[in-house]
């Protein structure tokens, strides 16, 4: 029997998520912006009816660039915070997970775990954390921390993890008692210091939330170098994995799979998702038309303030004809979508600047439901993939609805994707 897909919705708290200009839209048809609730709690709604696991929220602290190009097209700016938005949702969904981005460089292990574990209980168990180091200058300017080295953030977060994982277990499951008689709120001997001191981080703990629904939050990770798949096949339950080649990514996934096992981890356990932003319409001529008049928005200049800092330097500076292997020793951000484009064609500048996160470029998930069902079904089943994560390509609330009602019953048609919820945990959800 064929594994189900597991879908989730990629998107952060700004007007447009990955493709870029998305916010361009016929305003008679908007009917909330998106900075208001209705616009979310619809959203939410229709995500939660389409038996989705989780809407993920990506998050940058301060805006992935503040350069004039970014803040006039509304490349991931204006960016509000979307851990703030996630109790809203919660409270208007049963069912639906929420994944919000921290950062191991910028946080310190004992407000994280604190503010995780109460958002798992806010949201009675729906919540996940996607781990990132962060890969953008931009924000260590934003709080005053340069950013350390790639390799060396990760070293950072391997440290980090320890820490939080000892918070979250200084707190045993038991040890909340709420004992009237004796008037004993918590049994102290269930309750630990940790007393820990490394080499970045220190922290004498207990954490001051005791468990809670799920334990601990599910964790997720998007890391593509090398030391970011070690880090992902060690603490990762959900890996949100980059572009590249069918090839590319099918190798990915057996690497990921293996190093999980080396942990002594089920290699299935580790659920890995590919992020796409399919075009569905009644024709394939429709899905078309929508698709053209989206890449027909973005200029060069918009698409290289899209990839400024994930490159983690002045890439408009350099010429657009020059090829990524040329100047992929200057990447000190993102590597990891910039080594496979290498590895994949190398292509120039201006090449990999119009597609990098523009999801709608990709063709293959452009037309009715029943052809972009075939081809997601053909990818996961070839790269041996658990699933997907959707990325709006325009407006939101429709887009989703569309998919909603119209991709997701072909993919329950085909025994591909479920129907209703498997538990009220987000882990329940993930892992079934």
């Amino acid at each position: 029997m064929k594994r189900q897909m597991h879908l989730n919705a990629f998107l952060l708290y700004c007007a447009a998520p990955v493709t870029r200009l998305s916010w361009v839209y016929p305003e008679e048809r908007i009917r909330h912006q998106w900075w208001e609730m209705p616009y979310w709690e619809e959203l939410a709604a229709t995500l939660e009816r389409g038996s989705f696991d989780a809407l993920f929220l990506a998050d940058n602290i301060g805006g992935y660039g503040n350069d004039p190009d970014s803040i006039r097209y509304g490349n991931h700016f204006p960016l509000l915070d979307p851990a703030m938005l996630v109790p809203r949702l919660a409270a208007k969904t049963e069912q639906l997970g929420f994944v919000v981005t921290m950062s191991t460089t910028f946080v310190s292990p004992y407000q994280l775990a604190r503010a995780m574990q109460t958002l798992d209980h806010v949201t009675e168990g729906r919540i996940g954390w996607n781990i990132v180091t962060s890969v953008n200058p931009h924000e260590g300017d934003n709080v005053g921390i340069p950013l350390p080295p790639h390799d060396e953030r990760y070293e950072r977060a391997h440290e980090y993890m320890d820490v939080v994982y000892a918070l979250w277990d200084s707190f045993e499951p038991d040890a909340l008692v709420m004992d009237h008689e004796n008037r004993m709120m918590a049994d102290p001997a269930k309750v630990h210091r940790i007393d820990f001191e490394g080499t970045w981080h220190s922290s004498a703990g207990p954490l001051s939330v005791m468990p809670g629904p799920q334990g601990r939050p599910v964790l997720a990770q998007a890391g593509a170098s090398d030391a970011g798949l070690t880090f992902a096949s060690k603490h990762a339950e959900m890996v949100f994995a980059p572009a590249g080649t069918d090839e590319q990514r099918r190798d990915m996934v057996a690497e990921l799979r293996r190093r999980a096992s080396d942990h002594g981890r089920d290699p299935y356990d580790l659920k890995i998702m590919f992020t796409h932003g399919p075009i569905v319409a009644p024709t394939t001529d429709e899905a078309s038309t929508i698709q053209a008049e989206i890449l027909a928005r973005p200029g060069y200049d918009a698409d290289i303030a899209a990839i400024r800092s994930a490159a983690g330097f002045d890439i408009g500076a350099v010429g657009p004809d020059t090829r990524l292997s040329e100047i992929l020793d200057q990447v000190t951000g993102m590597r990891g979508p910039f080594e496979a484009a290498v590895a994949a064609d190398d292509p120039t500048v201006a090449d990999f600047a119009k597609r990098f996160r523009n999801l709608a470029a990709d063709r293959r998930f452009v037309g009715t439901a029943a052809d972009v069902a075939d081809e997601l079904e053909a990818l996961m089943d070839f790269t041996d993939a658990d699933g997907f994560q959707f990325s709006p390509t325009y407006y939101p609330p429709d887009y989703f609805a569309t998919i909603v009602d119209h991709l997701v019953p072909e993919l329950q048609q085909r025994g591909r994707v479920r129907s209703g919820y498997a538990g009220p945990t987000l882990r329940e959800n993930l892992l079934a």
